[in-house]
């Protein structure tokens, strides 16, 4: 079994299982990079330049609650590349 600083190393994300019926509010930046197609590095960045959704951050945990990421998603949306997104 991996200790959590060779799951850091790795970029691994071992998240625990949630209850039955439980349903999750919150991803942390791996898997907001993963559904996007981003590297964590982008994500980070942009959390420095004050860029992307809202997140929440409890010591050197980063998270995303859900409803926000999927606010920014429709935040950004349009139906084609010249209207512009407004952020």
């Amino acid at each position: 079994m991996q200790t959590q600083a060779q799951s850091i190393q790795t970029g691994r994300n071992f998240s625990r299982p949630l209850p039955d019926g439980a349903t999750r509010v919150a991803i942390n930046e791996n898997e907001l990079a993963s559904r996007w197609g981003l590297s964590v590095k982008t994500l980070r960045r942009w959390r420095q330049e004050q860029l992307g959704p809202v997140f929440c951050k409890l010591g050197a945990r980063v998270t995303y609650l859900i409803s926000e990421v999927e606010a920014f998603e429709r935040q950004v949306a349009r139906y084609s590349t010249f209207a512009r997104a407004y952020l």
